[in-house]
């Protein structure tokens, strides 16, 4: 009897233990999981204050969070993954500045004019966590100035990401940015400014056949396959875009007429054409007429840019004349 009680109450105090480790365990891992998610949740706070305070009419009724998918998808190291993020697009743009701690200080405190909750934790970063923050934030409040009642949509529109792209770059990046959405981002950060005009004056404006024919995602995906650091296409971008009836005008190399013998190749399928000899006679033609165009633009005369196809007609000539006579 007694031996059997022994037992029940060590198996009873063994029961306890469990749960106890078990609860402490839960409550370690809950302080750790709030603690990492409570740098994005910062993050989010402190921009959401600089845009009310450059836009004190902005409505204070919406509860989204800013950032809430960064905070459901980086997890642990949220803000220093976005900071190495924004390191990247600043080495990109050749724009890595160093301040001092003190000046960073002193631009936060500005910010946030004196907010003893946001300084209290912002003591705690790194110091690339903090510059991102500080820069970000006045990001955030120039686009409250330079866009009224919209920043905050916009910011929820290019995530933490593009927010970070517009404090390298500027606010002339931001509408696309929020137009086109994070992704994005990803021109700037591998192409800079130039893969970015290419992106804007050549891309969006041939959207809809480039995502019909695929190539769009490519695009985004490996920017820097299409459009060189110069800012022109490449001879694979030449390729693909003329697959979707698309001449590109700022071809490098034998690109262009790599890509106008596609088109070319693509038209004549079209009318059932679509042989060597035709495709060949077609790139001939092509040829000279921007030869011809070259030459008078120079200042020759249309005599002579049209030599060579005088040259050609003239037997053709010659012979029609004999047979009239």
């Amino acid at each position: 009897m007694t031996i059997h009680r022994n037992r029940s109450v060590s198996f009873c105090a063994n029961q306890m233990f469990a749960k106890t480790c078990t609860f402490v365990a839960l409550i370690l891992g809950l302080s750790l999981s709030t603690a990492n998610a409570g740098s994005l949740s910062w993050l989010d706070d402190m921009i959401l204050a600089s845009v009310r305070k450059a836009d004190p009419k902005l409505t204070t009724a919406q509860t989204t969070r800013l950032f809430a998918k960064e905070a459901s998808e980086l997890g642990e190291d949220g803000l220093g993954v976005l900071a190495r993020r924004s390191q990247e697009i600043s080495r990109t743009a050749r724009r890595l500045d160093e301040p001092a701690d003190a000046l960073v200080e002193a631009r936060f405190q500005k910010l946030v004019a004196g907010d003893p909750n946001l300084a209290r934790d912002f003591a705690r970063f790194t110091p690339p966590e903090k510059l991102m923050a500080v820069q970000m934030g006045e990001a955030a409040q120039n686009l409250a100035r330079r866009f009224p009642g919209r920043a905050d949509s916009m910011i929820r529109s290019m995530g933490a990401d593009g927010l970070s792209a517009v404090s390298v770059y500027g606010d002339d990046v931001a509408e696309v940015l929020a137009a086109q959405g994070a992704a994005s981002v990803n021109v700037l950060r591998r192409t800079g400014r130039p893969g970015w005009k290419f992106f804007t004056e050549t891309v969006l404006p041939n959207k809809q056949k480039l995502a019909a024919a695929g190539i769009l995602t490519a695009f985004m995906a490996a920017p820097e396959d299409f459009v060189d650091m110069a800012g022109k296409a490449t001879d694979y971008a030449v390729r693909q875009f003329a697959s979707a009836g698309i001449q590109i005008a700022t071809a490098v190399g034998g690109g262009a007429m790599t890509g106008l013998e596609t088109a070319l190749g693509t038209w004549l399928e079209q009318q059932g054409l679509n042989f060597t000899v035709a495709r060949y006679l077609g790139m001939l033609l092509a040829g000279w007429v921007v030869i011809s165009s070259a030459l008078v633009v120079i200042g020759l005369p249309g005599r002579i840019a049209t030599a060579p196809v005088r040259m050609l007609v003239w037997p053709l000539r010659r012979l029609f004349r004999g047979g009239r006579s």
